[in-house]
């Protein structure tokens, strides 16, 4: 018998789903929590929690920025509060709707936490928060502080307090009740078919026209003035929170500003605040663009002497969102895609319309790294590079959306690393109404990975902070490249290639007798399991028993005889870590069947 020959396994970088395993011969075809940096596979930097403080609610939004005092803040807003984040301390900012005046509001039952609250035409919706100060005992209790309340009706809803009330009473003497902004929806709600819209949307009777009925997730766009925050949630107000007034105090309405909006930001070029989704000073208007004059986020009047000015886009049905890119802001409607460059006096700006979307997934489905904009679009990715808008070749397209849940679509969020060129994006699977995988795209290196993770918002390319960051659906804030563990624990990572073939055109069974690894660098161990087929319609793959890795392993040997190989690696302990090179294993002929 012939001497085994050595045979290095030749890998492209990157994940590819599109084809069989024959067909995609010498790939690699799933893995998890793994990055391809320079052409070799290694493990994704790991994760901490920064601190035990949570926030309340699913994050969608976050944008950090350095104040003129040098403090550190994030800002991040949630389906039921805006907060900022300052030397790992969560303040809530969120904005108030109203402030009012109640006397002797609170009846209370021996023995319940629940208190019944009046206050005729409070308002408020289900899941609203409720602040209190200035109450006297009632009951046995004395209620103060935050409250979510639970509606009942128009004049009435209830609160949990901390304690049960001794007595069955009514009071609470002179009350100043503070209602901050309504809670927005966790997730999108898809209202179908019979009974779906809004009451009174159509004739008794009478099919509708369409049959899908869509209320957004609340998503908050958040903008720097400055050192300030500006911030909008979908459809709501606009608001201000001045960093130099402390994180005790709350965001406050922009006087002067549209009433409502879909989305802001600010044109740097004069400083002007721009709002998508502008109410137009009678109506809400999707489509209409209105920005400020110059230096005046309050100014949205049209004057001779000033620079503010409107826009009505007509393309799609709502805006979207924006991303800035090296020749402008690309704006985004459900359907279209505008230029918006600074032109000076007397338009200010002008738009260019570029071509379709493809169906942008979400206000936050876009993001820019190296002037360029990248997004995912209904059944696509796309780029924008400086000429038209085309599609982004994905080699693992049917995996994302094969497995994607249509419904949650606009919890998409997209993220950008710069340190590794990486575009992100977070969404959800089909059985998940939360984001819980990622799909990652190399612009240096031109290829894709894919895996699991509970994160609704990832910041990579942050300027003031060192590691990246993401915020959990736990509601923690973690920092991100932070040692190679899961917040302490071991990180679950795999890796799997398709079938490689051992002889040419796989004409011979080949015995393969030994495998040599080859790191860059491996601290703790892997698992190595080898996978065989005889035939490439082979239903069966055999496989081999797993083989473990350390750095001062020089040689394994498991026994195959196989015509093509597939090659799969697993790390799971504490302190693991890798980056691999290419593989070898010792082959020789063994025969035609």
């Amino acid at each position: 018998m012939s001497q085994p020959q050595r045979q290095t396994l030749n890998i492209q970088p990157g994940l590819y789903t599109l084809e069989t395993d024959v067909d995609s011969i010498s790939r690699w075809k799933d893995g998890d929590k793994i990055r391809f940096y320079r052409g070799m596979p290694q493990k994704l930097g790991g994760w901490q929690k920064n601190g035990s403080q949570t926030f309340l609610g699913k994050a969608r939004t976050a944008i950090d920025w350095l104040s003129l005092r040098f403090e550190k803040f994030i800002a991040l807003g949630t389906h039921l509060k805006l907060y900022v984040w300052n030397g790992g301390d969560f303040s809530d900012i969120t904005p108030l709707r109203s402030t009012d005046a109640l006397t002797d509001p609170f009846t209370t039952t021996n023995g319940s936490t629940t208190v019944s609250v009046e206050h005729v035409a409070h308002g408020a919706l289900d899941g609203d928060y409720v602040t209190y100060s200035g109450a006297t005992a009632v009951g046995g209790v004395t209620i103060d502080g935050e409250y979510q309340l639970t509606y009942v009706d128009d004049d009435h809803y209830t609160i949990t307090h901390s304690a049960a009330a001794g007595s069955s009473a009514t009071g609470g003497g002179s009350v100043s009740a503070e209602y901050q902004v309504h809670v927005g929806r966790e997730r999108t709600m898809v209202y179908r078919g019979w009974g779906a819209g809004p009451w009174s949307g159509g004739t008794w009777g009478t099919p509708r026209s369409v049959t899908n009925f869509l209320t957004m997730a609340r998503i908050w766009s958040l903008s720097n003035w400055g050192e300030d925050l500006i911030a909008c949630y979908r459809n709501g107000g606009i608001y201000l929170w001045d960093s130099s007034a402390g994180t005790g105090t709350r965001a406050a309405t922009i006087s002067g500003a549209p009433s409502t909006a879909v989305s802001v930001f600010v044109s740097e070029e004069n400083r002007q605040l721009v709002v998508l989704g502008a109410h137009d000073g009678s109506n809400d208007d999707p489509m209409l663009i209105r920005w400020s004059a110059s230096e005046d986020y309050s100014d949205f009047t049209p004057t001779d002497l000033n620079t503010a000015g409107r826009k009505r886009l007509d393309k799609g049905n709502e805006l979207y969102g924006r991303v800035g890119v090296k020749n402008g802001n690309l704006i985004f409607s459900d359907a279209w895609i505008w230029l918006m460059t600074f032109d000076g006096p007397p338009y200010t700006f002008g738009f260019l319309p570029l071509g379709d979307s493809g169906g942008i997934r979400s206000p936050n489905a876009m993001k820019e790294l190296g002037g360029n904009a990248y997004w995912m679009g209904k059944q696509d990715f796309f780029i924008y590079d400086g000429g038209s808008p085309r599609v982004l070749p994905c080699d693992v397209l049917n995996h994302v959306f094969d497995d994607f849940n249509q419904d949650q679509s606009a919890l998409v969020f997209a993220g950008a690393n710069r340190a590794f060129g990486e575009i992100w994006w977070l969404y959800p699977s089909a059985n998940s109404n939360e984001c819980d995988r990622y799909v990652a795209y190399s612009t240096v290196e031109n290829h894709w990975t894919f895996g699991t993770l509970g994160r609704t918002v990832y910041v990579a390319d942050s300027k003031i902070f060192a590691n990246s960051y993401a915020l959990g659906t736990d509601g923690y804030l973690y920092d991100h490249d932070f040692g190679v563990d899961d917040d302490g624990a071991g990180m679950e990572v795999h890796l799997e290639s398709g079938d490689i073939m051992l002889s040419p055109g796989g004409e011979d069974m080949m015995h393969l007798s030994g495998a040599i690894p080859n790191f860059k660098r491996l601290t703790g161990e892997i698992s190595l399991v080898l996978k065989g087929r005889r035939e490439a319609q082979d239903p069966d793959q055999f496989s081999t028993p797993a083989q473990t890795i350390t750095s001062s392993t020089k040689k394994v040997s498991p026994r195959m005889r196989a015509r093509q190989i597939a090659v799969r690696i697993e790390s799971s302990g504490v302190g693991d870590d890798f980056r691999m090179g290419r593989w070898r294993v010792l082959i020789q002929p063994d025969g035609k069947k």
